[in-house]
């Protein structure tokens, strides 16, 4: 089977594999232990869990472990607490695995190579949904100090492991392709392990597999996928990994419109990410034309989550004028609020973005004292005072 048609093989069968009662909501450290426990035992020894440690409020961190081959793989995911979008992929992945060891395709990858999957590194964050660790700190600005269990526990696993390969898995900000009007589902980057972005080999390979990604899920996201920006940061775990000679490919998890638990994402990466995998098995990667990867254009800032079109923009001493709204949905303001909280990121002619949502404002006519830049407020008030109407306010 070509690494196009096992694609679209996964992603017609997805809903098959999908834990559909994981979601974002739901991905904190205890469901997701219980549903690694049960996959692993009904997995008839081929899978295992250990535990690696635990988080600086006594969470454990687990390690899944799948296949026997030389060539080990590593996986993480949820380094960032608010970024569950990769941990409930890997979860659909891994009830793939129990589902189809047997399987001629899969039970050649199993043999070629070991893949290890830490699905959730950061389950203090996760459970409180915030980015940063129990401590408060950035996990991911800890490769070199290492003052946090959470980083202690992902550079041991490494150095015991020795990885050929890394997946950085994670969740990005609400961006554009390049300069157009097309949302970024998916963004990839083999991360620089200098200032001077050098590509000796392992990043190369790194490089080949990005490309392998970007003509894959190009059947299914044309033109949504982008590059991560590829500052170097020394601090950073995938930066880190790919100097210490694992070649690395960063997957940040971008969104879709009208999809705002990224359903559509997340079957992206569970396509993506077994399609990696059995291409470094096999190692068909190597084949696939760097262009795929160097010719994808950066993440861009020209979205929003909603854009209000062509209202009325009423000021007190008679002027008026049409404008529109870009709002934006912080997952902050959001994460305890029964309705919907945006917040008011421009005002004027936004003609040159566009919005996840998008939606035609009748010039309905508005006092310019209630919209405020960087003001936030329940969506549904908002409409009301527009006197429009919105199924998902």
């Amino acid at each position: 089977m070509t690494p196009a048609a096992l694609a679209k093989h996964l992603f017609a069968t997805y809903e098959q594999y999908k834990l559909h009662y994981l979601t974002p909501a739901t991905c904190k450290h205890e469901p997701i232990l219980l549903e690694l426990l049960e996959l692993v035992s009904r997995s008839k020894k081929r899978l295992s869990m250990q535990e690696l440690g635990t988080s600086l409020e006594g969470r454990s961190i687990n390690l899944i472990t799948a296949g026997r081959g030389s060539k080990h793989v590593l996986l993480w995911s949820q380094m960032h607490g608010d970024e569950p979008t990769a941990t409930l992929a890997l979860m659909d992945m891994i009830n793939f695995l129990v589902h189809h060891q047997e399987e001629k395709w899969v039970n050649e990858m199993l043999s070629d190579i070991s893949i290890y999957c830490i699905p959730m590194l950061n389950p203090d964050g996760a459970e409180r949904v915030e980015r940063r660790t129990a401590a408060g700190i950035d996990m991911n600005r800890d490769a070199i100090a290492l003052v946090t269990p959470e980083a202690r526990i992902l550079r041991d696993a490494h150095r015991r492991l020795k990885p050929v390969f890394g997946f950085n898995l994670h969740d990005q900000e609400l961006s554009s392709v390049g300069n157009s009007k097309e949302v970024t589902a998916i963004a990839l980057l083999a991360p620089a392990l200098d200032e001077n972005h050098t590509k000796p080999i392992g990043r190369l390979r790194a490089m080949r597999v990005g490309a392998l990604l970007a003509r894959t899920l190009d059947h299914f996201a044309e033109g949504h996928l982008a590059t991560y920006d590829d500052t170097f940061e020394p601090r950073a775990f995938g930066d880190s990994m790919q100097l210490w000679g694992t070649s690395t490919i960063l997957i940040e998890s971008g969104h879709w419109p009208n999809d705002r638990d990224k359903h559509f994402i997340r079957k992206l990466n569970f396509v993506a990410i077994l399609s990696a995998l059995r291409s470094i098995a096999n190692g068909s990667y190597q084949d696939v034309d760097l262009d795929y990867y160097t010719n994808l254009k950066p993440n861009a800032k020209w979205m929003f989550d909603i854009l209000i079109k062509d209202i009325v923009l009423d000021h007190g001493n008679g002027w008026s004028h049409s404008a529109d709204i870009g709002l934006t949905i912080d997952p902050l303001l959001n994460k305890n609020s029964p309705s919907v909280v945006v917040t008011i990121k421009d005002l004027g002619d936004l003609r040159t973005y566009a919005g996840l949502e998008n939606i035609g404002g009748s010039k309905r006519r508005i006092s310019s004292s209630e919209l405020r830049v960087g003001a936030s407020r329940p969506f549904h008030e908002l409409l009301d005072r527009l006197q429009m109407y919105h199924p998902h306010s």
